[in-house]
């Protein structure tokens, strides 16, 4: 296969490895708490966990998101106890989000679900570790290159 055929058959895999996590996205789970989540919202607290303070229009832009459908996240994250706004001393229109007691609990169980079930993952996919490493150096940089498509470095297109 040619370079260009074997570039195109990994975008096409990028895709699909889109589609699927979307997919999982859609089924909730406990992550070992009593709290029903999705892993849309696991993953915005464990952002916001990694972030304390963050405003909402800097958690959109890490996570790539509008400011609305990243309020919807807030929202809901809010309505179940788990995370707190507080308003900017200086600007009262930007609130810092944070975890409450309950969202750290939670978190805490989504990190360890994920370290409990991840070593089952990687045993059933089935690759060494030198191939991990290929994948994620390629995969790291196809997310640098489209992030520099987005900020507009390649304004003419010609990326």
């Amino acid at each position: 296969m040619s370079y260009f055929s074997e570039l195109d058959k990994l975008v096409e895999n990028l895709y699909e490895v889109e589609r699927v996590i979307r997919a999982m996205e859609k089924q909730p789970h406990t992550y070992g708490s009593e709290e029903l989540l999705y892993s849309e919202e696991a993953h915005t607290l464990k952002l916001i966990a990694k972030n304390e303070g963050i405003i909402q229009k800097e958690l959109s832009e890490i996570m790539y998101r509008t400011k609305g459908a990243t309020s919807v996240i807030i929202n809901k994250l809010e309505k179940k106890g788990l995370i707190i706004k507080a308003s900017g001393n200086k600007d009262q229109r930007k609130n810092s989000l944070y975890l409450t007691e309950k969202g750290k609990r939670v978190n805490e169980y989504h990190i360890k679900y994920d370290d409990e079930r991840l070593p089952d993952w990687y045993y059933n996919l089935n690759v060494t570790e030198e191939e991990m490493r290929v994948a994620n150096s390629v995969i790291e940089k196809s997310i640098n290159l489209s992030k520099d498509i987005l900020n507009g470095k390649y304004k003419d297109n010609s990326y």
